[in-house]
């Protein structure tokens, strides 16, 4: 498994350098030849380029916005509407950088993780697999997005869980331990996102699936949402406690039940400080823009938490927060109890 690691590693080095040259260019994308410039005394709201695409001058229109246009840009065209025969540039081709991250991801993965770094990225596949091959076409189909993600998670806790960490005492404990911590999450995301008069419809995004699926599933739509994102973290959590009470049975045989829960929880409790904390950074951080918006209104504390988008985060960051904490002390005590010989 070593050796595989190490020969996955110069695989994805080469890919890496090579990766301008192997990754397949879409059809509907160009190279900016060269752009008009704006006129100062034209009140029109665009510039003309000229797009090099499959070896042909193409002639496109660029609509004036925030984004900026330069020289040498690979940018996606569609026919435009307004002019017969012309093309209109759409946005930015970010396939290659995005690729190229992704390989540097798998390389540092498989560099620091050795074979557990290519069970990780088995795992992680998987997820996504679970992801865009059930959860995305089901909820799609008309199913109702909380029990296609309940399922998906269950899924995914078992198989992702056992081929990060393999088989073993720790594996089932962290996967009791999540289970329990995601029952209450799900619990207490229903009953205060209803009290909360969550609709689902805080986000720009559902938006735009209006007419694709029923009304009535936004609301479970986000509580799915809320679930899957829990279940990253608890995974962090309820293994780490797994291993802290395995390894301290480990070096002490003598320590029971209590003695092992007791010493395992003082270092769950930094755990719980430290991911608690980035919990609700990550919230904060990815809803930081609309805080502005906000607050560039001169809105009042209190009438900015109401508003939904806000609110959705809140009971998001709060019930997330509350599973992740059960997980300790449960998962905790299933390990005590399963590794101590004086039970």
């Amino acid at each position: 498994m070593r050796l595989l690691s190490r020969v996955l590693v110069i695989v994805l080095c080469v890919v890496l350098v090579f990766a301008d040259k192997l990754i397949p260019r879409d059809p509907n994308a160009g190279v900016i030849w060269s752009i008009s410039q704006a006129n100062s005394d034209s009140m029109s709201p665009y510039r003309s380029a000229v797009i090099e695409k499959d070896g042909q001058m193409i002639e496109a229109v660029i609509y004036e916005t925030n984004t900026v246009y330069k020289v040498g840009d690979r940018v996606f065209i569609q026919s435009d509407p307004q002019f017969e025969g012309l093309y209109s540039v759409t946005d930015f081709v970010r396939t290659p950088a995005l690729l190229k991250l992704f390989f540097i991801f798998m390389i540092i993965i498989l560099m620091v993780g050795g074979e557990h770094g290519i069970n990780s990225l088995l795992g992680l596949l998987f997820s996504f697999g679970v992801i865009f091959a059930y959860v995305l076409p089901k909820i799609m189909g008309g199913s109702d997005p909380l029990t296609t993600a309940l399922i998906a998670s269950v899924v995914i806790l078992c198989v992702s869980y056992f081929l990060t960490h393999g088989i073993n005492k720790k594996t089932f404990i962290a996967i009791i331990g999540t289970f329990g911590s995601l029952v209450i999450t799900a619990w207490l995301a229903t009953i205060y996102g209803s009290l909360a008069k969550i609709t689902g419809f805080g986000s720009e995004e559902s938006s735009f699936l209006l007419g694709n699926i029923p009304i009535a599933s936004f609301y479970n739509l986000y509580l799915a949402g809320l679930i899957i994102g829990s279940l990253g973290v608890l995974d962090d959590i309820t293994i780490s406690q797994a291993s802290i009470v395995s390894e301290l049975a480990l070096a002490n045989k003598k320590l029971d039940m209590g003695e092992l829960y007791m010493r395992a929880m003082r270092i769950g409790r930094d755990h719980i400080s430290s991911l608690v904390n980035t919990l609700v950074l990550v919230y904060a951080g990815a809803t930081l823009p609309l805080l502005l918006l906000f607050i560039s209104g001169h809105t009042s504390m209190t009438e900015l938490i109401n508003y939904e988008p806000v609110a959705e985060e809140i009971v998001r960051t709060l019930v997330g927060s509350v599973g992740l904490v059960s997980a300790v002390p449960f998962t905790t005590l299933i390990a005590a109890y399963w590794y101590s010989d004086k039970r």
